[in-house]
């Protein structure tokens, strides 16, 4: 067997197993912090049976005279308390929409006429500046953008909904709210990113070397038509979509407080950089295939959670279509009293 073909096939042999570990170390953790959380909301509950929050009170203790607290400070954050509307039927069947899109346009084969080839604009000169020079090398480079996306992917689900908003902030229904927001903002950007990769059916710039000595068609990369998902950059469109998720929800719960919301979306924005960065180093992407995937993936990333924290929620007191409603004591228990 050809060394060069032999390599390529233990390379990306290594490439499915790190993946795998990788994936396995993310569900561990995610199983783990799921029962840790779990117990700590029972141990609170069955700590305070009284408080219908099931949040114990750590600032106020009795003194000796039971007529007399004390307060007592705390670095505790306040709990995070979730003020605007919940998910609705509509926003689960966009995600929905949006994950079937997605799937959907990974499994169909890009269009068999083909849009564009080569560079556009700078492109070329990008590609000669940053490619790396040899094929091992450029399959590095690729698996480090994997652990890019997987760390953008996760984190405004593992890292901000479920350990700040729901172990920290103590809120679990807000941890609900913004994994329900980030699962619909990215399943929006896979949707779009998706439709377009196939019906314009770009090849990659490491296909105009298909069937070369450097790269034999054999190899994993010239299969099928994988080599015709060029534009735009999945992996830039995901990674930028994370990176304005964390932004949104940090700049708009307060939910590290301080510098940290905003070193929480630089570093953000940092990684998603360096990974939509290590595509065009890995020659799997043009530059505008990866300016385009950070454009979108940051409107995208940021205009959805906009929306969703633009629309307070609804309580007794709010008004809506100009009706304010009051509960009011009345013979017979509670009344509801209409004002207009």
């Amino acid at each position: 067997m050809d060394p060069l073909l032999l390599r390529s096939s233990e390379t990306a042999k290594r490439r499915v197993l790190a993946a795998l570990h990788f994936f396995r170390q993310w569900l561990a953790l995610a199983l783990g912090l799921g029962v840790a959380l779990a117990a700590a909301s029972a141990s609170a509950q069955a700590g305070n049976p009284g408080d219908p929050s099931g949040v114990v009170p750590t600032s106020v203790r009795l003194a000796p005279d039971p007529s007399t607290q004390v307060i007592v400070e705390t670095d505790a954050p306040p709990p995070l308390v979730w003020k605007w509307q919940r998910f609705r039927t509509a926003d689960y069947l966009l995600t929905l929409a949006g994950g079937a899109t997605t799937l959907a346009t990974a499994i169909i084969a890009p269009r068999p006429q083909h849009s564009l080839s080569g560079g556009l604009w700078f492109d070329e000169d990008v590609r000669n500046t940053l490619r790396a020079g040899t094929l091992p090398n450029r399959y590095i480079f690729r698996d480090a953008s994997d652990v890019g996306l997987s760390l953008m992917v996760t984190w405004p689900l593992m890292a901000d909904a479920l350990t700040a908003a729901w172990w920290y902030r103590g809120s679990r229904e807000a941890a609900e709210q913004m994994a329900l927001i980030d699962l619909e903002a990215f399943a929006i950007s896979g949707a779009l990113q998706g439709v377009t990769n196939t019906l314009v059916s770009r090849e990659r710039p490491f296909g105009r070397n298909r069937g070369s000595e450097e790269l034999p068609s054999s190899t994993i990369d010239c299969a099928n038509s994988v080599h015709y998902r060029s534009f735009f950059s999945g992996h830039s469109s995901f990674a930028f979509t994370g990176a304005a998720l964390i932004c949104a929800h940090h700049l708009k719960t307060d939910l590290l407080g301080g510098p940290w919301d905003g070193i929480s979306c630089a570093g953000g924005y940092a990684v998603a950089a360096t990974t939509a960065t290590f595509r065009v180093v890995a020659d799997v992407h043009y530059a505008t295939d990866i300016l385009t995937g950070a454009i979108l993936g940051t409107i995208v990333g940021y205009s959805v959670p906009l929306w969703h924290y633009s629309r307070m929620g609804l309580t007794s007191t709010t008004m809506t279509g100009g009706l304010q409603l009051h509960l009011v004591p009345s013979p017979g228990g509670l009344g509801v009293l209409g004002i207009f």
